[in-house]
């Protein structure tokens, strides 16, 4: 398991867990009928991150609005999935405003999505060599992981490094997406290229190297202990531009313009007024008992 550095800077991915909370924790309302369960279960996990860690640089990052450069390049692009839903859309500015309160910077960047922006600050930091660990159950994200930059799904409590990628998925993290520019990626619509699965992706990459390398060495296919490496190279001749289209879908971005560097992600003290207030408004009522006896962020218990 990957050594945590002492203050490591956290990146947190704010969409995934604000999903997860919604559909995996029991739906919870105020009296008047509001739905809070997402809310309360992001900030309480945001609560165990800054009691175990007791970071100084942390960022939530939430998906943007509207279309990113994906939809540009691919107009199917994640078409398939419904809006989101109402009760759950609703507590998105409450949870804002809370997570704000507590002292996190929050980002939101306009034809970008999180895991682009998780990228970039993370690959600044990884530059200088200071640790980053990336709070996310997205898959995706695997392709960030380098010896100082650590994933860890604060739910299940799973912390992957460099070495727990590959003995896990079986390829190193730089591979990942070539590895979904192959199989594809029904949850985003990745189209992949057509006959491509998981294990023979897996194969190829392993036997033979990621798509650049691939495209240079198509006859060696064929010899690969595969099923269908025989006909594979002519597949993937024929596919070349949807594999291609796959690869710029899936790579999360590390170079968007951002107006913060991650070394500005200070965390600040809580503005404890405020979440009095929407802990008040929301009715949160141990969280509110908590916060007035000075416990809300020394005491685990939520």
């Amino acid at each position: 398991m990957p050594k945590i550095a002492e203050n490591p800077i956290i990146l947190v991915d704010g969409s995934f867990y604000f999903y997860r909370a919604y559909y995996g924790l029991p739906s919870l309302t105020t009296s008047a009928g509001e739905p809070t369960g997402a809310i309360y279960g992001v900030l309480n996990m945001l609560r165990s991150i800054l009691l175990k860690y007791q970071p100084s640089h942390i960022a939530v990052v939430f998906d943007t609005k509207g279309k990113t450069f994906r939809d540009e390049i691919f107009a199917k692009y994640k078409s398939h999935r419904p809006l989101m839903p109402v009760n759950l859309s609703v507590q998105a500015h409450p949870l804002h405003a809370m997570v704000k309160a507590v002292g996190i910077p929050v980002f939101i960047t306009p034809g970008v999505e999180a895991d682009d922006v998780i990228g970039t600050l993370a690959m600044q930091a990884g530059i200088i060599g200071d640790q980053v660990l990336i709070s996310t159950g997205d898959k995706d994200m695997l392709q960030l992981v380098k010896e100082n930059v650590i994933l860890i799904n604060t739910i299940n409590n799973t912390i992957l490094g460099p070495h727990e990628v590959c003995g896990k998925y079986g390829i190193p993290p730089e591979l990942i997406a070539d590895f979904l520019a192959l199989k594809g990626d029904a949850s985003d619509n990745i189209p992949g290229v057509p006959g491509v699965g998981q294990k023979t992706a897996k194969a190829l990459l392993q036997g033979v190297g990621g798509l650049d390398v691939l495209y240079k060495n198509l006859d060696s296919i064929a010899k690969l202990n595969c099923r269908g490496a025989k006909t594979m190279a002519g597949k993937l001749e024929e596919h070349k531009e949807l594999a291609y289209l796959s690869y710029k879908l899936a790579t999360i971005k590390t170079n968007v313009a951002l107006d913060i560097s991650y070394a500005n992600l200070n965390r600040s003290e809580p503005d404890l007024h405020m979440l009095q207030q929407l802990f008040k408004r929301y009715e949160f009522k141990r969280w509110l008992t908590e916060l007035e006896t000075g416990t809300w962020l020394t005491n685990k218990k939520g």
